[in-house]
């Protein structure tokens, strides 16, 4: 039977390779499934980053309506601050 290597620092060479070649096979297979888990948090972080922003479209035009003159009204009406002569002299002049 032949010998596949006829110098000893051959064959050590072709193990570390192969060797080599594994670890690198094993670095590209965990880098694939982290890849995968990245992509759906990275779906995840980008839904929320929607619902925050929708969020602070939607306070930012509940700020805008408190400052009118309509809401300052509805709350001084509900709150027993308008009596009813000023409520008939608003609606009178159209405010």
């Amino acid at each position: 039977m032949g010998r596949i290597f006829h110098k000893k620092g051959t064959s050590i060479l072709f193990c570390a390779a192969i060797l080599v070649l594994i670890l690198l096979v094993c670095m590209l297979l965990v880098t694939l499934t982290q890849w995968s888990s990245l992509n759906s948090k990275m779906e995840r972080l980008q839904t929320l980053i929607d619902n925050v922003q929708q969020g602070n479209a939607e306070l930012q035009e509940l700020k805008d309506y408190l400052q009118t003159d309509e809401y300052v009204r509805k709350w001084a009406e509900e709150h027993g601050r308008l009596s009813q002569d000023d409520i008939s002299w608003l609606e009178k002049n159209g405010l």
